[in-house]
C-alpha cells in the first residue's frame, strides 16, 4: 500500500498523531453501506479484499447519462473542532468526480476531487477538516459539528463509463488546535497574479486583479463555433479558457492603457454583435473591434490607430499576450476565470504559437495567432511563477495629420478566414439579414430599446453550441430545458424556428426511459437532478414548435416523448394527492408537484414551488392539445389530468393564503414567500390570469410595483438583482398596467453594462465595481426574457380566446411623432405587421402581414380619456370596455380613431 501522492487534486498530509478515533469503520462488511444510482445509473456495493482484511467497493455504470452512484452509511458522529478523515482507496475506471460527504439532516458538507482517476493500488487519503466545505442545505451555521451519515460518491464527469472504487480503513481522527480553511488550489494562480497586480502601476494588469469588477461582451458566430470575449477595457480572449491580448499605446513617450484613457463602447449599426472599444487621447484614437466570422472560421481583432494631432508623428501600439482570461477570477462553475497558464510563446514572422498546458494529464494546447504584418519588434518574457510566459508585439505607425493605420490579428479555428474587410462585410451582412426579419421603428427616445431587442436576440444565437441553447459560453456549459424552452419562444417569434427545432430534436433523445425530462444536458449526458418544471417545459416547447410551423410529421415524432413526460408528471403529482396532505397544516401541498430545486432560491432545501405547478399545468394543456391534433386515444385521460391539477393548484394557492395569512400568490406554498418574478410564469406562459383569484393576483404585482419604485428611486437599499426580472414587462402588459411599463424599462435599461453593448449579466450589482460572480455576460436566458417582454408590448397572444392583443404596452411616448411599428413578427396564426401613432385626439393604426388569429385582434384605447369614435376600414366600430375587437380576415386593416387637428367634424 502506498500513500496517494500522484493525483494532484488529492490533498495529503503527514500521518496524524496516534489518537482514539472519533469514528472508525474497518469496512469489513458491505451491509451497513447502502448503494444506489441516480436515474439510469447503476450503483451497488459489495465486500471485496481490502488492504488488510476486507473492504467495501462501490460499483457504478453511467451508461449514456450523467448522474452519480453512491454508497452511504448512516451514523451519529459528534465532531471535534479539529479533525481529519482518513481512508484507503483503490479502483478502476475513467476520470470522474469523486466525493466524500458528511451529512446532517438536509445539510451536506463535502470534499470533491474533480476528474479523479482511481489508483490501481491501495493508496491512503487524508482530508483535513478545513478542506471539507459546506455544499448545500438550509442551515445558517455552516460549521460542520456533527454528522448523521457518511457517503462516498462517484459523479459523472469527463469519462463516465463503468468502474469500481473500493474504500478501506475509514477513520475520523481528532487533531489538536483549530481547523484551518484551505484555499482551493485552482485559486492559487489567481492569488499570485493579484499580488503582482497590486504591486504594479495601475493599468499593468486587468482591473479584476486589483479588486474592481470588470465587464465584457461576446463576439460569437451564429451557432457558437466562435465565442471570443472583449472586455470593456479592450482586452480580447480568443476562445474559452485562452490567453488575453491587451493593447497599450505609447505616444510622445507616455504610456496609455485602460487606466488612463477615456473609453467608449459601440456595436456595429448600434445593435449587431460586433463590439468595439475606443480609446481617446489628445493625440490619438485607438479603435479595437472584435469580429466573430459569420462562417464560424475564426475570431479577428482589428486595431485601428488614428493620429488626432495637427502634425506628423510616430505612435507605437503594443499588443501584449498575457496568461489570463478576460473572464475574471470571480467567475467559476463550468469555467474558472482568471489565470490561464502559458508555457511557451514562439513567433515566426506573422505567426505566433502559444502553448497552454492543460489539466488532468491532457496534452498541451497549441493556439495560433496570425498578424496582418510582422511586428517592428517583439519580446518574449515571463512573469514570476510557473507557466507565466508573456509576449509583446510592437508596431510603430508613422501617421500624418488625421491619418489612420491598422493591425489585424486573426485567431483561426480549423480554417483561416478571408481578409478583415471581406470577413467584416460578410458578417455584417449576415447579422443584418438575421436581425432584420423582425423590425421595429420607434421614436428616437425609444431607439435604445429597439436596438437592445435586436442585440439580445443575437446573443441567444451566439451563446448556443450547435443545437444546444446555452445561457452563456463560460460559466455555463450545458443546456437547460427551462432556459431552452423560453429562449425558443423568443426564437419562434423572431423568425428562427429552425434553431428552436434543432434544440428540441437534440434534447429529445436525452429524456429518461421513465419519461422524466432532465433539467439539463451536457457532454456527460442527461442530469438526474429532479427539477419538476422540466416536463411541462419540454411539452410546451414541442407544442409551440407545431403551432408556429405546422410541422405535423415532427409532432408525430415528438408524441411518444410527450406522452411519456405526461405520464411521469402524473406519477409526481399523484404522490402528493394523499390523505396526509389533506390535513389543515398541509392542505396547501395537496396535488402539487413534489418539492424540487428548479427555483434557485430553493436550492438549500427543495420546496413546493408554484413555478413547477404552473409549468406542469401548461404542459398538460399542451399535451391535451397535441393529443387532439393527432387524434390520440389518450386525449381524454390527459384532459382529465389537466383539469385535476388545475383544481388542485388553485385550491393550494387559497390554502396557502389561509395557512400563511398572506394576500398574494406565494412563490412556494410550503413557505408562503413573496416572489413576483417567479409568479410571472402564471401569466405567461401559464395563461392562468383569468382563473387566478383576482385580489391575490393584483396584490402580488401591486406589492412588486411598490417595492420596485422604492428600489428604483433609491429609497430602499439594494445590493443586486437578476435581470430575469425583465419578464415582469410581459406581466404588466397582460395586467393592463401600460403606464408602469416605461419606468420598468428605464430601470432595466440603466443596468446594461456597458450600456452601448445592449446586454445584461445574470446578476447586476448596484455598486458597479464591487467584485461578485455575475454569471455569463451576456446571458442568453436573460436576453430572451427581455425579447419576449418587449415583443409583448407590441403583440401578445391571449390563449383563452386565441386573440392577438396589440400595442398593450405602448405608452403615449411610443405613439408620438411617426409612432411605432413592428414588422415580420411571427405568431402561431401567421406573420404580423402592426403600426400605431397619434395622440388622444387622433390615433391611426394599421394591421397587416396576413395573421389570422381565430379570436381576432384586440386594440385597447391607450389613454385615460374616453375613446373617440373609431372607424375600421371606413366603417364605424363600437368600443367595448375600452377596446376594439376586430375580426381577422387576412387582409390589411386600417383603424382611425378621432379626428385630425383642424379637420371639420
Amino acid at each position: 500500500m502506498t500513500r496517494l501522492a500522484a493525483l494532484p487534486a488529492l490533498a495529503l498530509l503527514a500521518a496524524a498523531p496516534a489518537s482514539a478515533p472519533i469514528f472508525a469503520d474497518a469496512m469489513e462488511a458491505a451491509g451497513p453501506w447502502v448503494a444506489k444510482g441516480s436515474d439510469s445509473v447503476a450503483g451497488s456495493s459489495a465486500s471485496v479484499p481490502g488492504s488488510d482484511g476486507r473492504a467495501v467497493e462501490l460499483a457504478y455504470d453511467f451508461g449514456r447519462v450523467s448522474g452519480y452512484a453512491y454508497m452511504r452509511r448512516p451514523v451519529a458522529i459528534a465532531l471535534e473542532d479539529n479533525f481529519e478523515v482518513r481512508f484507503r482507496v483503490k479502483g478502476t475506471g475513467g476520470r470522474n468526480d469523486f466525493q466524500m460527504k458528511l451529512t446532517n439532516g438536509d445539510n451536506v458538507w463535502w470534499k470533491v476531487w474533480r476528474n479523479f482517476r482511481p489508483p490501481e493500488q491501495w493508496q491512503e487519503v487524508v482530508v483535513p477538516a478545513g478542506e471539507i466545505g459546506f455544499a448545500w442545505g438550509p442551515t445558517e451555521d455552516k460549521i460542520l459539528r456533527r454528522a448523521d451519515g457518511i457517503e462516498f460518491v462517484v459523479a459523472r464527469n469527463r469519462d463516465g463509463g463503468a468502474g469500481r472504487i473500493a474504500i478501506d480503513e475509514l477513520r475520523i481522527v481528532p487533531l489538536p488546535g483549530v481547523r484551518t480553511s484551505v484555499r482551493p488550489p485552482e485559486n492559487s494562480a489567481n492569488d499570485r497574479i493579484a499580488a503582482l497586480a497590486k504591486a504594479s502601476p495601475r493599468g499593468a494588469f486587468p482591473r479584476a486583479f486589483i479588486g474592481e469588477q470588470p465587464y465584457w461582451t461576446l463576439a460569437g458566430s451564429d451557432g457558437g463555433k466562435v465565442a471570443a470575449l472583449i472586455s470593456e477595457d479592450a482586452a480580447i480572449e480568443p476562445a474559452k479558457g485562452s490567453y488575453s491580448i491587451e493593447p497599450v499605446v505609447i505616444d510622445g513617450g507616455r504610456r496609455f492603457s485602460w487606466a488612463n484613457v477615456p473609453q467608449s463602447h459601440s456595436l456595429a449599426d448600434g445593435k449587431l454583435p460586433i463590439p468595439s472599444v475606443s480609446w481617446s487621447a489628445p493625440g490619438f484614437r485607438l479603435d479595437t473591434t472584435l469580429l466573430a466570422d459569420s462562417a464560424g472560421r475564426s475570431a479577428l481583432a482589428r486595431y485601428a490607430l488614428t493620429n488626432l494631432s495637427g502634425g506628423r508623428r510616430t505612435i507605437e501600439l503594443r499588443l501584449g499576450i498575457r496568461p489570463w482570461q478576460v473572464n475574471p477570477p470571480a467567475q467559476f462553475l463550468a469555467q474558472q476565470g482568471g489565470a490561464s497558464p502559458i508555457s511557451r510563446i514562439v513567433r515566426n514572422g506573422t505567426r505566433i504559437e502559444i502553448t497552454q498546458p492543460q489539466t488532468e494529464g491532457d496534452p498541451p494546447l497549441k493556439r495560433v495567432l496570425i498578424a496582418s504584418r510582422p511586428p517592428d519588434s517583439a519580446t518574449v518574457a515571463s512573469l514570476p511563477g510557473k507557466d507565466m510566459a508573456t509576449a509583446d508585439l510592437v508596431y510603430r505607425f508613422e501617421l500624418g495629420p488625421g491619418a489612420s493605420d491598422q493591425i489585424v490579428l486573426t485567431m483561426p479555428g480549423k480554417v483561416v478566414p478571408p481578409s478583415w474587410d471581406r470577413a467584416f462585410a460578410a458578417t455584417r451582412s449576415h447579422w443584418r439579414d438575421v436581425l432584420g426579419r423582425v423590425t421595429l421603428r420607434v421614436p428616437p427616445s425609444k431607439q435604445a430599446v429597439a436596438d437592445t431587442l435586436a442585440t439580445a436576440f443575437s446573443h441567444i444565437l451566439t451563446s448556443r453550441d450547435g443545437p444546444m441553447l446555452k445561457p452563456g459560453t463560460r460559466s455555463y456549459d450545458r443546456a437547460w430545458i427551462r432556459d431552452g424552452a423560453m429562449m425558443s419562444e423568443a426564437l419562434l417569434r423572431m423568425g428562427r424556428a429552425d434553431v428552436a427545432r434543432a434544440f428540441a430534436d437534440w434534447y429529445r433523445p436525452n429524456l429518461f426511459s421513465s419519461g422524466k425530462v432532465p433539467c439539463c444536458v451536457d457532454f456527460r449526458g442527461a442530469d438526474p437532478v429532479p427539477e419538476n418544471d422540466s416536463h411541462g417545459e419540454y411539452i410546451f416547447l414541442v407544442n409551440q414548435l407545431y403551432r408556429f410551423t405546422g410541422d405535423r410529421p415532427a409532432l408525430e415524432r415528438d408524441w411518444p416523448s410527450v406522452l411519456a413526460a405526461t405520464r411521469y408528471m402524473d406519477q409526481l403529482r399523484l404522490s402528493e394527492r394523499t390523505p396526509a396532505n389533506l390535513t389543515p397544516e398541509r392542505r396547501m401541498l395537496y396535488g402539487l408537484m413534489p418539492p424540487s430545486i428548479s427555483h434557485e432560491g430553493y436550492s438549500a432545501k427543495p420546496q413546493y414551488s408554484l413555478w413547477d405547478d404552473f409549468w406542469a399545468l401548461r404542459g398538460y394543456r399542451d399535451a391535451a392539445e397535441i393529443a387532439r391534433v393527432l387524434g390520440k386515444p389518450e386525449a381524454a385521460d390527459i384532459a382529465a389530468s389537466r383539469d385535476q391539477i388545475a383544481a388542485d393548484l388553485h385550491a393550494a394557492i387559497l390554502a396557502a393564503r389561509d395557512r400563511w395569512k398572506i394576500d398574494f400568490i406565494p412563490g412556494a406554498t410550503s413557505l408562503g414567500d413573496f416572489d413576483a418574478t417567479s409568479t410571472t410564469i402564471a401569466l405567461d406562459p401559464g395563461n392562468e390570469q383569468s382563473r387566478l383569484d383576482p385580489k391575490m393576483l393584483e396584490a402580488t404585482f401591486e406589492r412588486y410595483w411598490r417595492e420596485f419604485q422604492t428600489r428604483a428611486s433609491g429609497a430602499r437599499p439594494w445590493k443586486d438583482y437578476t435581470p430575469y426580472e425583465t419578464r415582469t414587462i410581459g406581466s404588466f402588459v397582460r395586467l393592463g398596467w401600460r403606464d408602469r411599463i416605461d419606468p420598468l424599462l428605464d430601470f432595466f435599461m440603466a443596468s446594461r453594462r456597458p450600456a452601448e453593448w445592449n446586454q445584461w449579466a445574470e446578476i447586476v450589482g448596484r455598486e458597479t465595481r464591487e467584485i461578485r460572480f455575475i454569471g455569463d455576460m451576456p446571458h442568453a436566458w436573460v436576453a430572451s426574457d427581455f425579447v419576449r417582454g418587449v415583443l409583448d408590448m407590441f403583440a401578445w397572444e391571449r390563449r383563452d380566446d386565441s386573440a392577438l392583443v396589440l400595442g398593450g404596452g405602448l405608452s403615449a411616448d411610443w405613439l408620438a411623432g411617426k409612432g411605432s411599428r413592428i414588422a415580420g413578427l411571427a405568431t402561431p396564426y401567421g406573420q404580423l405587421d402592426f403600426s400605431i401613432r397619434g395622440d388622444h385626439r387622433h390615433l391611426t393604426a394599421t394591421i397587416g402581414g396576413g395573421a389570422r388569429p381565430p379570436g381576432g385582434f384586440v386594440l385597447h384605447w391607450p389613454y385615460r380619456t374616453r375613446p373617440p369614435r373609431a372607424r375600421v376600414d371606413g366603417r364605424v366600430v363600437p368600443w367595448r370596455n375600452g377596446a376594439l375587437n376586430l375580426a381577422a380576415t387576412g387582409n390589411p386593416i386600417r383603424i382611425e380613431v378621432g379626428q385630425r387637428t383642424g379637420t371639420p367634424k
